[in-house]
């Protein structure tokens, strides 16, 4: 094994049997180094405590039964002393004589702290006692672990803040983009939306760059548990090729050492593809708004969203929950496969509707609206078990579940719209003794409004629940008169 790992020596408790350089019997403990200086015969330390569990000093001990440990900073106590205080059995097993019989998995819980010598509290030495080198090794990789949890957890917080700062501007922004890409009918209007646009796609790179760069130093080949697998594999090796035949050494060159990465070192690197996942999600989303409300105007063709159009970015965003989504699952990690699995679904149906708006690709968006439905059938099984927000999730996949049972809009042709507007305008509820108006939510949807056609009151868009109507002739932020049912 390589100095850092915890190691796999067995100790021994039975007294040293090398002899000093004063002639006498080393009192320490098989196979330390020799305790010169300390002989129990000729040294003037024998006042010193040295067990404390029945509180006797050196002169007061048998070193034949509890020989003593030297540690580097020069204090000595009984082997069985040190052996409790410093927590051998977190690490090794015994059996009902106290001889050590075998090694304990310490992959589980963290350290507490790194061993210290009982009286100066001065940090017991790797090298100095080799009697302790499983304890000590253990507490300096759980160190190493800790301070790799706690700045991943801080860098993930301060990724969260500026996705929630990301999702709130989107929000602030778009209705000061979608006013602008409305009217964009002249080219100075075309020109102010591609730049407004373009900040947009600055804002989102700059994103996804730090996110990158986050996800770039916790992966998993950088995680305290794969260095010191490493190290351990490359020491293993270079053991057994002092001594290996060229065809031994040979086969060992195809081998593949898998680590079993630690469930602890992992939750910093799944928070980072969380956090990428949920940043794909906002900035898709926001895409698809702005693309269906692009699709409405004269001037579609000169008008390009940065970053790509979003019917094609969703292809890979699906396939990446699916992955996540199987991984959380391996990784016993219910909350993050539920909440991607409503990422999934609200993207497969702004992708039906997209799809449906331009006539395309009908049998893609029918295929991850099925997908989407499944996942959401498992999620809510999945919010069965006792995990963080669990019901507050269970209630968001059951509303998905009954959104993903309502028909999506379809943009309407001009026959269409002649067939809606007759029959708006006939019949004992309709609207021909006033002739009304034609409006659009801020998603492109239309709708009409009768009486005096100005609205006097709220309502929700049935297409796609965005606020509509309005008060006191004044209409929502959003909403715009639908001219082109007016003609």
């Amino acid at each position: 094994m390589p100095c850092p790992a915890p190691c796999n020596r067995m100790p021994c408790n039975q007294r040293c049997s090398k002899i000093l350089t004063c002639g006498h019997q080393c009192p320490g403990v098989c196979s330390e180094v020799c305790a010169e200086g300390y002989c129990q015969q000729c040294s003037d330390k024998l006042k010193a405590r040295v067990d404390f569990l029945e509180v006797k000093s050196y002169g007061e001990i048998d070193v034949d039964e509890t020989p003593v440990v030297v540690l580097g900073c020069g204090h000595f106590f009984t082997a069985e002393s040190l052996d409790g205080m410093l927590g051998m059995l977190e690490v090794y097993e015994v059996d009902e004589y106290g001889e050590f019989i075998g090694l304990k998995d310490v992959s589980g819980a963290l350290a507490q702290l790194i061993p210290c010598c009982p009286d100066c509290k001065y940090p017991v030495r790797q090298f100095a006692t080799q009697r302790y080198n499983r304890v000590i090794n253990r507490a300096v990789i759980d160190e190493m672990s800790k301070r790799f949890l706690t700045t991943g957890r801080d860098e993930l917080r301060e990724l969260e803040q500026q996705i929630a700062e990301l999702e709130r501007s989107l929000g602030k922004t778009r209705e000061e983009i979608m006013q602008p890409i409305r009217q964009a009918r002249t080219h100075a209007k075309t020109s102010e939306v591609s730049r407004i646009l373009k900040e947009r796609g600055t804002e989102f790179r700059k994103l996804e760059g730090a996110i990158k760069a986050f996800r770039n130093s916790v992966v998993d080949r950088h995680q305290p548990a794969q260095k010191l697998h490493d190290a351990t594999v490359h020491a293993a090796r270079k053991a057994a090729a002092a001594t290996a035949t060229v065809d031994v050494l040979i086969a060992n060159m195809t081998i593949t050492d898998a680590v079993p990465v630690l469930p602890r070192d992992r939750r910093v690197t799944m928070g980072g593809r969380m956090v990428q996942i949920k940043t794909e999600f906002f900035i898709l989303d926001d895409k698809f708004i702005v693309a269906q409300a692009l699709k409405s105007t004269s001037t579609k063709s000169s008008i390009k969203i940065p970053g790509g159009a979003p019917g094609l970015l969703a292809m890979p965003f699906f396939q990446s929950c699916k992955n996540f989504i199987d991984e959380f699952q391996v990784e016993n990690l219910p909350k993050l496969a539920v909440e991607v699995s409503l990422f999934y679904a609200s993207i497969a149906r702004s992708f039906e509707s997209f799809c449906h708006s331009s006539k395309m690709n009908l049998d893609k968006a029918a295929t991850h609206i099925a997908m989407a439905k499944q996942l959401l059938e498992e999620a809510r099984e999945v919010c069965k078990q006792p995990f963080q927000n669990a019901e507050s999730l269970r209630n968001a996949v059951e509303e998905s579940l009954r959104l993903m049972k309502k028909r999506w809009y379809e943009e309407v042709t001009a026959e269409e719209i002649n067939v809606i507007k007759a029959a708006m305008v006939s019949g004992s509820q309709g609207i021909a003794s006033h002739s009304g108006y034609w409006y659009n939510c801020e998603n492109g949807h239309p709708f009409a409004i009768g009486e005096c056609g100005m609205p006097m009151e709220l309502a929700r868009c049935p297409e796609c629940g965005a606020n509509v109507g309005g008060r006191n002739h004044t209409a929502v932020g959003g909403v715009t008169r639908a001219m082109n049912m007016e003609l």
